[in-house]
């Protein structure tokens, strides 16, 4: 008989930093939100992972890797924006990550809490705005993540949501909603690292975004399936 996780088994712990958790962003039934900054030199100490997680940097840098203090690998750079998956790394394998940069690294882990998928029942497809081109970052059996850029003055489209959506502003920005050509009077400004859930919209209700501010937005989007 397998026993079900707790919500503590599903958030990292990185002993060696000041704040071995991090901040939690975000969580429901579902998924849960942890955002770790990883100083320059700093090495997060021996821990382990859940599986069922990707990593969305929002600050790249410079990774390098031991197993039980012996290197594993050196000199990898993830950029701004980079995504990876995670499969479940035990406690007992002496993982060790640190910043060989000279910057933070400021990242953002997505762990879900479902051992499977939690709508079989769907035919998911990646999300499409009219208007605005999303790149296919990942997919796999438990979601698809995309990345869109929204230039100033730029609106995505009349489109609809599935559900059970996650976004992540690697770029934040002024934001502004249109339902049936009607601009909602209230703007929302989004910081980096900003996240949020995104709950079904039908095509009929008419709904859009649009960047209203003058710089770009660029944020990824992860569908779970």
């Amino acid at each position: 008989m397998q026993v079900p996780k707790t919500d503590e088994q599903f958030l990292l712990t990185y002993p060696n930093l000041d704040n071995p958790r991090g901040e939690v962003l975000l969580e429901n039934e579902h998924v849960v939100l942890q955002r770790l900054v990883v100083g320059p030199g700093e090495w997060e100490g021996i821990h382990s992972h859940p599986g069922n997680q990707i990593y969305v940097h929002i600050k790249g840098g410079e990774w390098s890797g031991r197993i039980d203090g012996k290197s594993e690998y050196s000199g990898i750079v993830d950029e701004d924006g980079a995504v990876g998956w995670m499969d479940a790394i035990p406690l007992s394998a002496g993982h060790d990550s640190g910043n060989t940069g000279d910057a933070p690294i400021d990242l953002i882990y997505v762990t879900l809490k479902d051992d499977a998928p939690i709508a079989p029942e769907v035919e998911h497809a990646p999300q499409t705005y009219p208007n605005i081109p999303l790149e296919l970052l990942l997919e796999n059996d438990r979601m698809i993540v995309q990345r869109a850029r929204v230039e100033p003055g730029q609106w995505t489209g009349i489109h609809s949501h599935p559900g059970n959506q996650v976004y992540i502003h690697i770029k934040g920005g002024i934001w502004s909603e249109r339902r049936s050509g009607v601009q909602s009077p209230a703007a929302l400004y989004s910081e980096p690292g900003s996240v949020g859930w995104v709950d079904a919209v039908k095509l009929g209700v008419g709904h859009e975004s649009g960047n209203v501010g003058d710089t770009t937005i660029d944020l990824v989007l992860v569908t779970l399936k």
